[in-house]
């Protein structure tokens, strides 16, 4: 099936949606994560001796006369920083399909919203894409600009219009996806991983265990029409996007219910290989999503 070329619409508009996290930022750029930095922030750390930390305006009274023997304390705060928020995105040959959603669409308007949600939070927003290797077409490097959420939603635009004028979509995998979460370093980030998964299980396996050091949140693209709304009965000719098989199958209703319990099972698989391996509860992303769905899923799901 052949998909019409990505395009923003010209009502399009980044939604915000906002997220959270529970680990400390070692970063020294000021933003809304806590840190484990003292210095002039609002989050009380303790007491420390006024020798330690010479300013006298912190000074606690009632902390001091109960020392023993007795000493000056001042308080202490920690200071807030800012994280590193990566898009890592699939952009191999299935991630192509086109149904009832376009999810060429949806990558283009979720990783720019994605974009505009962290800058406006305080945060560095990067983007990495991989299929057989690392596309660096697609690369951001983190970047605090206000204008990063549009020079974004461009930039995947017109890669998808590139990788759909030149050589076929078919043929291409998902294999350099570990490298690419490999490649952003010691430091921890908040990663969410775009695809539909529909990967080997040593692929997904060296793909989660790369990226173990940071905070990955998996973004599962599925459209429906892949395994639903089949022909009733009659032979059907089905393609592989990424190997370019193809088989025949003769449909009838015991295939029809074989097929949506396989998706079935498939969806509990996934959602249990994301617990296992210590990521976030995978986030479904459907057609039409709203900005209010994914704030609340970000929220409670806190690893």
């Amino acid at each position: 099936m052949t998909a019409a070329p990505s395009q923003l619409h010209a009502s399009f508009e980044p939604r915000q949606f906002f997220y959270n996290i529970n680990w400390r930022s070692r970063a020294y750029h000021a933003g809304a994560t806590l840190t484990t930095h003292h210095g002039n922030g609002s989050d009380f750390a303790g007491f420390a001796p006024l020798l330690a930390c010479p300013d006298p305006k912190r000074i606690d009274i009632r902390a001091s006369v109960r020392t023993v023997p007795r000493q000056w304390l001042v308080r202490t705060y920690l200071e807030r920083a800012a994280v590193r928020v990566y898009a890592i995105i699939d952009v191999s040959s299935s991630m192509f399909f086109a149904g009832e959603a376009n999810m060429r669409q949806q990558v283009t308007e979720f990783v720019s919203s994605l974009a505009w949600s962290a800058n406006r939070q305080g945060d560095a927003f990067a983007m990495r894409a991989a299929d057989d290797h690392e596309q660096l077409a697609l690369q951001v490097l983190p970047s605090f600009q206000p204008g990063t959420a549009q020079a974004v939603a461009q930039q995947i635009t017109r890669f998808w219009q590139q990788a759909a004028t030149t050589a076929s979509a078919d043929g291409r995998s998902a294999r350099a996806m570990p490298e690419t979460i490999s490649s952003l370093g010691p430091q921890r980030a908040l990663v969410l991983l775009l695809s539909d998964f529909y990967w080997p299980e040593a692929l997904l396996q060296q793909t989660l265990q790369a990226g173990q050091h940071h905070d990955v949140i998996p973004v599962v693209l599925r459209d429906h029409t892949a395994t639903a709304g089949l022909p009733a009965f009659g032979w059907a000719r089905l393609r592989d996007m990424e190997s370019g098989e193809q088989r025949s199958w003769m449909l009838r209703r015991g295939l029809h219910q074989q097929i949506a319990e396989h998706a079935q099972q498939q969806k509990q698989a996934l959602n249990a290989r994301f617990l296992k391996a210590g990521t976030r509860s995978p986030l479904w992303l459907n057609p039409g999503w709203r900005a209010e769905e994914v704030s609340r899923h970000l929220m409670e799901s806190m690893s």
